[in-house]
């Protein structure tokens, strides 16, 4: 007769046996989960940085900020310093570049690591978004605008559509559990999946920085501050006793008051 306490001994060992091989691959599991998460999250950081320097030297090269940089502040060692000039940096702890080796354990298996040279900082887009009412008001007033262009001190300087969109792709790397697809993504193939982010930033919010300024734009606004030049002159005129209602043409065409204020406030 067998022994209940050794069938329930022989029992436990066969339940552990069986978790164990569910538990282990999915603890693993969870962990490459959070790597990619985790990488995703960062992707999306250095779309917003890539974005922001596009405002800041919108002349750069493509993407405002250069791949060079994005991959040193984002996909770089996080503990490595920050500098002006561009430096080797150590591979990511998480998911970082690695070098192939012969390593056959769960971790090797499930490891996330990302192909460091497809990092990117694409074309930043100009004047993004839907044609919206608002986009072809601000449009047509740019146009009009530009027209009179240094004509009497006029300087429009606005940008008609102000959005600018910037991204960022990285290839992540396949592994026995991330298969090799044959999507270029981020334009090399043989990788798992190219992570992508894009930011929209505001370049250009219409805003002046003093009166003089906003003087200047509105006068470009005026078809009538062009004849300016010609006003001064005949003014000049004025001087003559009998012409000298013609004063009052000095600065008038195209003149903004920039102290008017509202009949409630005056």
């Amino acid at each position: 007769m067998i022994d209940p306490q050794r069938r329930e001994s022989g029992s436990a060992m066969v339940e552990t046996a069986i978790l164990m091989v569910v538990m282990v691959p999915l603890v693993f599991g969870v962990v490459m989960i959070g790597n990619l998460i985790d990488l995703k999250q960062t992707s999306e950081q250095a779309g917003r940085y890539a974005a922001w320097e596009a405002t800041v030297y919108p002349s750069a090269e493509p993407g405002g900020a250069r791949p060079a940089s994005v991959r040193e502040r984002f996909f770089g060692e996080p503990d490595s310093v920050l500098s002006s000039q561009t430096t080797d940096t150590a591979s990511h702890r998480l998911w970082g570049e690695s070098e192939a080796v012969e390593d056959r354990s769960w971790a090797a298996k499930t490891a996330v690591s990302i192909d460091e040279s497809t990092v990117l900082a694409a074309a930043h887009q100009q004047g993004v978004g839907d044609s919206t009412i608002a986009m072809q008001v601000g449009e047509t007033a740019g146009k009009a605008g530009t027209i009179l262009e240094g004509l009497g001190g006029n300087s429009w300087g606005l940008t008609a559509n102000g959005l600018v969109r910037s991204s960022i792709g990285v290839q992540v790397k396949a592994n026995e559990w991330l298969h090799t697809t044959d999507t270029e993504g981020c334009g090399v193939a043989g990788n798992f999946a190219c992570l992508q982010s894009s930011s929209v930033i505001l370049v250009d919010g219409w805003s002046a920085s003093s009166d003089n300024q906003a003087r200047r734009r509105v006068r470009s606004l005026v078809p009538a501050s062009a004849l300016q030049p010609l006003g001064d002159i005949v003014a000049k005129v004025g001087h003559l006793p009998m012409f000298k209602e013609l004063k009052n043409l000095d600065g008038a065409f195209g003149h903004v008051n920039m102290n008017a204020l509202p009949e409630y406030a005056q």
